[in-house]
C-alpha cells in the first residue's frame, strides 16, 4: 500500500486550495449581504437563511481551517527541525552508536539546550509541565464557579470584586480544562519527544486563541450608542379623539307657480351638527397634537436625550429561523409610521426603519447608552448561547434595558423564552395586570390585544428593581401591525398598535430616568 507522505509542494497546495475556497465563500458572502443575488427573504440552505449559513463558514468555519492548517504546518516544521538537529550530533562513522535516542534523551547525561526545537532541550522536563499543571488547577476551578455565593456581609464586597473577576474569565473556561488535561500529560510522560510534540501543540493552539480574540476585538473595538432624542414630551393619557363634521342637507328652489304642492320646504341653508368618533383618517383614535416623552426641553424627547437621538425599533437575531417574521417594510415598520402619526412632533425624532443586530452587537454597546427596548420574536425556539445569556443579563441588570418577547407560533418558543428569562433575570414571571401603567399610558387599554393566544392570553412580566424589564406578549403582537393586520378587525388592531406605543414608551422613559441618575 502506496504511504503518503507529507511534502512542502503537498502542504502548499492544499494551503492554496483552502485559501482559494475560503475566499470564494469570503466574496459571496459580502455580495449576499451587499443584495448582489436578489431578495433572498423566505429562501433556506440545510433549513437555514442562506446569509446566516455563510457567516458562520466564513467566520468561525474559516478559522478553524485555518487553525488546522496551521497545526499541520507546525507539525510539519517541528518534524523537520528535530530531525535536522539528531542528524548534526550523529558522528561521523555511520557504525557508530548515535548521540540521541528515539525519545530525544542525550545519553551520558549530557543536558539540552534552550531550543525549542530540541527535543533534548530543558522545557521538556518533568518540572516545567507540573508547574503549568499547577498554575491552571486554579484558573479553571475560578472560571467554573457561580455568580454568587452565600458569604457573609463583610466579605461580600471582596468576594464579589472576586466573583466579577472570575466571571470574566468564563469564555476561556473549557480552554482552561483542556489545557490541564494536556499540562498533566505532559508532566507524565515519559520521552521528551511526547513531551516536546504536546508543548509545541499547546503553544501554537494559545497563540492561535490569542490571535483569534484580539481580531475580534478589534473588530468590535468600537462601542455604539443609542441616543434618545432630545425634548420634553408627555405621556399623558390619550382621550377619544372627536371630530365635528358638518352634514348639509339638500337646498330645494320653490316655484310658487308650480301644479306641484310643497308642504313646509325646509330653510334654504339648514346646517346638522354631528359628532362622530370614526373620521376619515384611520388613525385619528388616540391621536395627540403633543410628543412622547418626558423632560423639560421643548417638543416631543427625552431629557438626557442628544440631537442626533431618535426612537429606534431593534429586533435581535437568534437561531429561530422566524425571527424575523414581520420585520421591517410591511410590518414593525408600521409601528413607527404609526408612533409618528399619533404624535406629529416626533417627526425626526423616531426612526424611519427597523432595524436588527445580534445578540453580540447588544453586549457592544455602551454601558450608558444602550437600547431602552429590544424585540424578540419566534415560532418555534429560543436558545442563545452561553455567553448571549450573559449579554443579555447584563443588558437587563446592568444597562437598564428592555425586552418584549413576542411567540408567533406555539409552545416551542413559549417554554424556551421563559425558561431563558427565568435564566438572565433571576426571577420568576407574573401576570401583568390590566390597570398597570404599562397598560394605561399613553394610551389606556380596554382589554389586552391579541391575534392569536399561541402562549395563552395573559401577558407576563419579569421585574428587577420594581421596574418591567421582559414583557412577555404570548399572541403575536407584530402580525397586528402588518398591511393586512392578520385578518383581525382593525379596533383590535388599533389595540395591538397603542400597547407596542406603550410599551416604547416605558422603555425610553426608564431609560431617561435612569440615565440622568448616572450623570455626574
Amino acid at each position: 500500500m502506496h504511504r503518503f507522505r507529507l511534502t512542502p509542494l503537498r502542504a502548499a497546495l492544499v494551503t492554496g486550495l483552502y485559501l482559494a475556497v475560503w475566499g470564494g465563500l469570503t466574496l459571496a458572502y459580502a455580495a449576499a449581504r451587499a443584495g448582489r443575488f436578489g431578495d433572498l427573504s423566505g429562501t433556506t440552505f440545510l433549513g437555514q437563511d442562506p446569509v446566516r449559513v455563510l457567516s458562520w463558514t466564513v467566520d468561525p468555519g474559516g478559522w478553524i481551517g485555518f487553525y488546522l492548517i496551521g497545526l499541520v504546518w507546525m507539525v510539519y516544521l517541528l518534524e523537520w527541525a528535530a530531525r535536522r538537529i539528531e542528524v548534526s550530533r550523529q558522528p561521523a562513522d555511520p557504525h557508530a552508536r548515535p548521540l540521541i535516542s528515539v525519545g530525544g534523551e542525550i545519553p551520558g547525561g549530557r543536558r539540552g539546550k534552550w531550543n525549542p526545537f530540541d527535543p533534548a532541550a530543558r522545557y521538556y522536563t518533568f518540572g516545567p509541565s507540573f508547574v503549568c499543571f499547577m498554575i491552571l488547577v486554579p484558573v479553571a476551578v475560578l472560571a467554573r464557579m457561580p455568580d454568587t455565593l452565600n458569604v457573609g456581609q463583610e466579605l461580600a464586597a471582596p468576594v464579589g470584586k472576586a466573583l466579577k473577576f472570575c466571571a470574566e474569565l468564563r469564555p476561556i473556561a473549557d480552554a482552561s480544562l483542556i489545557l490541564l488535561v494536556v499540562a498533566l500529560a505532559t508532566a507524565v510522560a515519559q520521552s521528551k519527544r511526547v513531551r516536546q510534540s504536546l508543548s509545541m501543540i499547546t503553544a501554537y493552539s494559545l497563540l492561535f486563541i490569542l490571535a483569534y480574540f484580539l481580531a475580534h476585538q478589534s473588530a468590535s473595538a468600537e462601542e455604539l450608542e443609542y441616543d434618545l432624542p432630545p425634548g420634553g414630551g408627555s405621556d399623558a393619557p390619550q382621550a377619544m379623539s372627536v371630530k365635528v363634521q358638518k352634514v348639509v342637507r339638500k337646498k330645494y328652489v320653490v316655484n310658487p307657480y308650480s301644479s306641484i304642492l310643497f308642504a313646509a320646504p325646509p330653510p334654504i341653508e339648514n346646517i346638522d351638527v354631528k359628532l362622530t368618533e370614526d373620521t376619515a383618517n384611520r388613525y385619528q383614535v388616540g391621536q395627540g397634537d403633543g410628543g412622547l416623552g418626558q423632560g423639560d426641553g421643548e417638543g416631543g424627547g427625552f431629557g438626557s436625550g442628544k440631537g442626533t437621538g431618535k426612537i429606534r425599533f431593534i429586533r435581535l437575531r437568534h437561531s429561530d429561523k422566524t425571527w424575523d417574521k414581520n420585520f421591517n417594510i410591511g410590518g414593525d415598520r408600521n409601528l413607527l409610521m404609526e408612533l409618528v402619526v399619533r404624535y406629529p412632533k416626533m417627526a425626526g425624532k423616531t426612526a424611519e426603519e427597523s432595524e436588527s443586530m445580534d445578540i453580540a452587537t447588544l453586549g457592544t454597546h455602551k454601558a450608558k447608552a444602550a437600547p431602552p427596548l429590544v424585540y424578540v420574536g419566534g415560532a418555534h425556539t429560543f436558545a442563545p448561547s452561553a455567553t448571549d445569556k450573559r449579554v443579555l443579563k447584563q443588558y437587563l441588570t446592568e444597562r437598564h434595558g428592555m425586552i418584549l418577547g413576542d411567540n408567533l407560533g406555539g409552545s416551542g418558543f413559549h417554554g424556551n423564552f421563559l425558561a431563558v428569562m427565568n435564566e438572565v433575570t433571576g426571577t420568576t414571571p407574573v401576570a401583568i395586570p390590566r390597570d398597570d401603567p404599562i397598560h394605561k399610558r399613553p394610551f389606556e387599554l380596554p382589554q389586552f390585544p391579541f391575534v392569536v393566544a399561541h402562549g395563552g392570553t395573559t401577558p407576563l412580566g419579569w421585574k428587577i428593581d420594581g421596574r418591567w424589564a421582559v414583557y412577555y406578549h404570548p399572541g403575536a403582537l407584530s402580525d397586528a401591525w402588518r398591511d393586512d393586520r392578520a385578518g383581525i378587525k382593525k379596533t383590535i388592531a388599533d389595540q395591538c398598535y397603542q400597547l407596542g406605543i406603550n410599551i416604547i414608551s416605558y422603555a425610553h422613559k426608564e431609560a431617561d430616568t435612569w440615565r440622568r441618575s448616572q450623570q455626574p
